[in-house]
């Protein structure tokens, strides 16, 4: 499938440019700690139950229904306390940057609170690597989907000519309904089979993405 048509990616945050999974196993094992429930024993064992509706991810772990709001809320205490902590995955400020020097549009959407997403950005110095920074305002239903749509419709462009990374089935899920293109990161917290176009490292998004200079008729609508 080609990808000359992109001019713009929309990064996911979370597990696709910051390496925060096993931080986010270990947080989330003391939860289960403090509910006498079992633990996830690896990267594998999360990635296996990891997904969206984060609701859904907290019940196939026993934290659901009348436990669902005080485990999050303790993981989201516990999580914040971290913050620093998590390094990028290697090659993401290259990519970053490469993407940026290809005349790419580049935006940043995360399913955490913004004031949580600035001290988590902090550390990284990535905030003019974006053109925007989009974050979700409820972490109990923590979906992207209104805040890149509302993105998209001012950005001028059509859905089509948008890549949205990122790794779990929730990006997914707003790609298909957006219109845009998608690409699974799968370093992230989420394993992923499907026959989803797929990456394995984010320099490999460079093999996906070229120049906009070679398509002088895009770079004038960028």
């Amino acid at each position: 499938m080609s990808m000359d048509h992109i001019r713009a990616v929309c990064w996911d945050w979370n597990g696709t440019l910051l390496d925060d999974v096993e931080i986010c196993r270990q947080v989330m094992n003391s939860v289960l700690e403090e509910h006498a429930l079992d633990p996830l024993t690896d990267e594998h064992a999360y990635r296996s139950v990891f997904r969206f509706p984060i609701r859904d991810f907290y019940g196939s772990v026993g934290l659901g229904d009348d436990r669902f709001v005080p485990a999050a809320t303790a993981y989201l205490e516990l999580l914040a306390a971290r913050v620093g902590e998590a390094q990028l995955h290697p090659d993401a400020r290259a990519t970053l940057a490469a993407l940026h020097e290809r005349g790419l549009r580049q935006v940043l959407a995360s399913a955490t609170l913004p004031d949580a997403l600035a001290r988590q950005m902090a550390p990284h110095d990535l905030v003019d690597a974006f053109e925007d920074v989009l974050s979700i305002d409820d972490p109990y239903r923590a979906s992207k989907h209104d805040v890149i749509a509302r993105w998209l419709s001012r950005s001028g462009l059509r859905p089509s000519a948008v890549l949205v990374i990122g790794d779990t089935n929730h990006d997914r899920e707003i790609a298909a309904d957006l219109g845009t293109e998608f690409v699974h990161f799968d370093g992230g917290h989420q394993n992923w089979s499907g026959d989803t176009r797929r990456i394995a490292t984010l320099g490999e998004l460079l093999d996906v993405l070229p120049p906009i200079a070679h398509h002088p008729e895009l770079r004038e609508l960028a």
